[in-house]
């Protein structure tokens, strides 16, 4: 589903990423763990081209992301066809970035009606089938202000989810919530894990990697120090740097 060779990215002549290799199948978890500022959330917005890789080659389903091959040249996409592009990646951010000004039904129909040109009816149907997956059936008339963090963390996901994405990308889904809320984001995101979905997750969370991913890749200064099942790579860790970083955080 994902293949990332030799990806690099720079910002004002500092390289973040120095050539990442990535692969994920169909259907398997992946978590980039790694401490702050070692290219894991840099990563992660380039996939769905929210940030432009320098160089490298990085695919999604197999098409090139925010770019097309003509006549043995690169050519960049047009916003118009990045966005049609995106619109099957979805992407769960930090701060949830729902509308305010909009209800929790508004907020996970908007997409549907607005990209995907989905008619209300049908759009309100599968709002409702998706918030009742994520345990919020009862709060469509709220406004994201109304509820806790965690609960509009799983409104993002509704919303992300009611386009119909081959691909979910989480960039620390539960680093802003409370502790006592990251309990019920982790386990709807381990019930999109059980039904096959393609996640990729950049996490703190290190029993949800252990127990969840199928691969974890460990970053640090933009390389990917340490790979493989997360039953190994987190409990027998070969690199100091691992070691070292695995004692801070669990």
């Amino acid at each position: 589903m994902v293949k990332i060779r030799d990806v690099r990215k720079s910002y004002n002549g500092i390289e973040v990423l120095k050539g990442v290799d990535l692969s994920v199948n169909r259907g398997e978890v992946t978590c980039l763990i790694g401490p702050s500022g070692s290219g894991k959330s840099t990563l992660l917005r380039c996939i769905n081209h929210l940030e432009k890789h320098d160089s490298g080659e990085l695919r999604v389903d197999d098409e090139l992301v925010g770019y097309e091959m003509r006549n043995g040249r690169l050519y960049e996409l047009t916003d118009k066809r990045v966005c049609q592009n995106r619109s099957r990646i979805g992407m769960v951010f930090q701060r949830f970035n729902l509308f305010q000004h909009l209800t929790v039904m508004e907020n996970v129909t908007i997409g549907q009606m607005k990209v995907l040109g989905t008619g209300r009816e049908d759009a309100s149907k599968k709002s409702r089938e998706l918030l009742a997956r994520v345990g919020l059936k009862e709060k469509e008339l709220s406004y994201p202000s109304q509820l806790s963090g965690g609960q509009q963390q799983r409104v993002a996901i509704a919303r992300a989810l009611a386009m119909d994405p081959k691909l979910m990308l989480f960039d620390e889904p539960t680093s802003a919530l409370d502790p006592e809320l990251v309990g019920e984001v982790l386990e709807v995101m381990n019930d999109l894990a059980r039904s096959g979905m393609t996640m990729i997750v950049v996490t703190h969370e290190m029993g949800f990697a252990r127990e969840v991913a199928n691969t974890v890749y460990f970053l640090d200064g933009g390389v990917i120090e340490e790979s493989g099942d997360p039953r190994v790579v987190l409990n027998t860790p070969s690199s100091e740097r691992l070691k070292n970083f695995l004692s801070k955080v669990l």
